[in-house]
This record gives C-alpha cells, sequence and structure tokens, in this order.
C-alpha cells in the first residue's frame, strides 16, 4: 500500500518502508482521502491517530495543518507545520503552507521568510509565488510584488487572485488602465458567484474613475491650450464610460470654439440623450445652430433651455437676440428685458436692450440702458462705443439716433457658450 501526500491539491505516492508501517500508512491514507473530500474533523481525527502510531511522519503534521487552517484554526495549522519542519528541515511543501498561513494570520515577516525559502527549495508552485506577490503587496514592496504576481499569472493564466491583487496595485498607483485590465482579466479566470459580483462593481466604479481622470487631463489639456490633445483625452475618455455627459459637453465647447459646429452639435445630441433635462446642453446646441445659421433650431434649442431653467439669463439674452436679427423686437426686447432682471450687472444683456430702444426710436431709454452698461464695462474699446452710443442719443438726428441695419447687426451680443 502506498502513503500520498496532500499539498495545494497535488497528490505524491510515497513508497512503503516496511511491513511496521502499515497500520500507520492505512489510517495515514484515510485521512488524506477524508480530507480531499473536505471532511475536516475526520480527517483530523484520522492523521491524528496516523501520528500516534508514527509520531515522525512529517506528511501527517503537514496534512492535519492543511485541515486545521481549512477550518480556519491558523494557530494549530502553523504548529502542525512546524512539527513537521523539526522533522524534515528541507521540507517546502510545509515552508510554503505556514507560509500562507502566516500570511492569513497577518504575520508578513515570517510568511515573506518561508515563501522565499519554499522557493528557493522547490519548484516555482502557482500558490508559492501568488501568495509571495500578495505578502510584499501588503509590505509596501510594490515593484517586486508586480513582478511576483506577473510571474504567478503565467504559471497559471485563470489566476483571479493574483490578477485581483495586480489590479489594487495599479489602482493606488493611479494607473487606471492597467488596473481594468488586471481586474477584467480576474474576472475571467473565476466562476465564484460572488466575486464576479464584487469584480464587476468594482470594474463599473474603476471604469467611472479612469474616465474623470482622463476627462480631467483634457481640462487641463485645454487650459494650456492644447485643444487637440484636450479632445484626444476626451475620445479616450468616451471609450472607457460611454455615459460620461461632462466629456461629451467639454468636447463639444472646444468643437465649437474652433468652428467645428457640426461635431459640437454631434456631441450635444450624445449628451441630451444622456440627460434629457440638461437646460445647459439645450442652450450650448442652440449656440451651435445659431453659428451654423439655422435660428429656427436655435430658437427652439433656447426654448428647450429655458423650460428646464426659467433662470437661465444668457439663454434669453442668445434667444432675444435671434428675435431681434428676425426683425421680431417686441419678443426680442421681452427677453433681453428678462435677462435684466435676472442679472442687472450683465452689461451685454443692457446694451442689447439698448440696440432695441433704439430701434424703437425710444432715445431716452436706449441712453438709459448705455449708461448703465458703460458703469459695468472695464473694456476700453467697449466704453468707446458705448460713449459713442449715448452721445448720439443725447444729439440726436434725423434718424433719432436710430442704427443702420448693418450697424446694429454688428453690435448685437451673443454670449458664447462658457469655456470646458
Amino acid at each position: 500500500m502506498g502513503k500520498t501526500l496532500f499539498f495545494l491539491l497535488l497528490l505524491v505516492t510515497l513508497p512503503l518502508h516496511g511491513f511496521a508501517q502499515e497500520d500507520a500508512v492505512d489510517v495515514y491514507n484515510q485521512g488524506l482521502e477524508a480530507l480531499k473530500q473536505d471532511r475536516l474533523d475526520e480527517a483530523i481525527d484520522l492523521l491524528s491517530r496516523a501520528l500516534q502510531l508514527d509520531p515522525q511522519d512529517h506528511l501527517a503534521y503537514n496534512n492535519r495543518g492543511v485541515a486545521y487552517k481549512r477550518k480556519g484554526l491558523l494557530d494549530k495549522a502553523i504548529v502542525d507545520y512546524s512539527r513537521a519542519l523539526q522533522i524534515k528541515p528541507d521540507y517546502y511543501f510545509a515552508l510554503a503552507n505556514r507560509g500562507t498561513a502566516r500570511f492569513k494570520k497577518g504575520d508578513l515577516d515570517g510568511s515573506l521568510q518561508d515563501l522565499v525559502e519554499a522557493a528557493k527549495q522547490g519548484k516555482k508552485e502557482v500558490v508559492i509565488v501568488t501568495t509571495l506577490g500578495m505578502v510584499r503587496k501588503e509590505k509596501g514592496d510594490l515593484d517586486q510584488a508586480i513582478k511576483d504576481l506577473k510571474q504567478a499569472t503565467t504559471l497559471a493564466k485563470k489566476n483571479p487572485r493574483a490578477y485581483h491583487a495586480l489590479g489594487e496595485i495599479y489602482e493606488t498607483q493611479k494607473d487606471f488602465s492597467k488596473a481594468l485590465e488586471a481586474y477584467r482579466k480576474a474576472e475571467e479566470s473565476t466562476d465564484h458567484r460572488e466575486s464576479l459580483v464584487q469584480l464587476r462593481a468594482k470594474i463599473a466604479a474603476l471604469g467611472t474613475a479612469y474616465a474623470l481622470e482622463l476627462h480631467k487631463q483634457g481640462l487641463q489639456s485645454y487650459r494650456e491650450g492644447n485643444e487637440n490633445k484636450a479632445i484626444a483625452f476626451w475620445n479616450q475618455a468616451l471609450k472607457v464610460d460611454t455615459n460620461l455627459v461632462p466629456a461629451m459637453r467639454d468636447r463639444g465647447l472646444t468643437y465649437h470654439k474652433i468652428g467645428k459646429h457640426k461635431q459640437a452639435v454631434e456631441d450635444f445630441d450624445l449628451a441630451i440623450q444622456k440627460d434629457p433635462t440638461n437646460a445647459e446642453l439645450y442652450r450650448v446646441r442652440a449656440d451651435a445652430y445659431y453659428r451654423m445659421k439655422q435660428p429656427d433650431k436655435a430658437l427652439a434649442n433656447y426654448s428647450e433651455a429655458l423650460k428646464f431653467n426659467q433662470n437661465d439669463a444668457i439663454a434669453y439674452n442668445n434667444r432675444g437676440l435671434v428675435y431681434h436679427e428676425q426683425s421680431q423686437l417686441d419678443k426680442a426686447l421681452e427677453d433681453y428685458s428678462r435677462a435684466i432682471s435676472i442679472d442687472p450687472t450683465n452689461s451685454i444683456f443692457l446694451e442689447n436692450r439698448g440696440l432695441i430702444y433704439a430701434a424703437k426710436g425710444s432715445k431716452d431709454k436706449a441712453a438709459s440702458d448705455y449708461r448703465e452698461a458703460l458703469k459695468l464695462t472695464s473694456e476700453e474699446s467697449r466704453r468707446s462705443l458705448l460713449q459713442e452710443k449715448i452721445n448720439n442719443m443725447a444729439q440726436g438726428s434725423d434718424s433719432d439716433g436710430k442704427l443702420t441695419p448693418n450697424q446694429e447687426s454688428s453690435q448685437r451680443r451673443l454670449i458664447e457658450p462658457s469655456n470646458p
């Protein structure tokens, strides 16, 4: 009859050493069979009997330690592994098992010492290398931990523990791309339902975090004046998270700024699909339509913006400008006045309304708006224009201070979308 070793699901048949060991070997193998079937209490009883028959059996100590470890009795497991090593100091299975038990117990230094020695004495076992990487990760030796964990994944392609640990390291290093890749491989490597639920939640959350980081880098590039690089970051962010509305909006605003109004509208369309009650998105899409010389679509979008935010002064001003250009002066006047009632400190609103009053022949009201606008304006060139308008209103003329259509058109002011 042969004697079988149990470690990490590896079975080794050892030869008999004489008739006197027959009973101990029988009991040992019964204990091992119980251990393989996860009948842990029975395995412990049988292996304990085997040790009474043969107190120098390092295999029985090791495998009883495995049973104790599975029951969560780590102290007893460590004692048994240590006894096995007293009998056979170069027995690397017991070293590896004690190292993993010490890791579970939180003894990182002891675990590291055992696992390093086990790796020296035996072949590269996936459990040894994986646990070694996890120990080094916990000790903060991240570079070496990454090397160990990568090696562990070459020893076993389906290694969820190693991939998960790699993901955690990369996540702490803010290397979200590598972290996502590692977590996805962990997901592919396991069929454990609870682990899958946790991994999928982590992947979703990390994907959002990664996309937000890319969005942030895009904003930084934009502020540094590199609009193309900003757009590239937002392209990447939207590949990671196709629902990231801020990236759609800011990419659209940048397209608008550089004159690619059609692309801007496409981005605003996508953003509105994801966030259909966002007033700002309708307003900036209206601005793009205005620049594309599609006033009806611009009016419709300004009105939609105001449906969701009745205090959007800029939407009132810009819709008023479209009405103004269509010579619907009463509607323009109403919108400019609403904008001023919401934000009386905006000189552009006052200047635009002054143009309406001038067009309608109300010189005093026009002059009053221009004076208020002048008080609020610091830009010298605009101050000069406003002062000229005030003087014209005061002096009067055959046209009662009215501007020609070309003059009026050049002085209307649309408030463009905010920068990203």
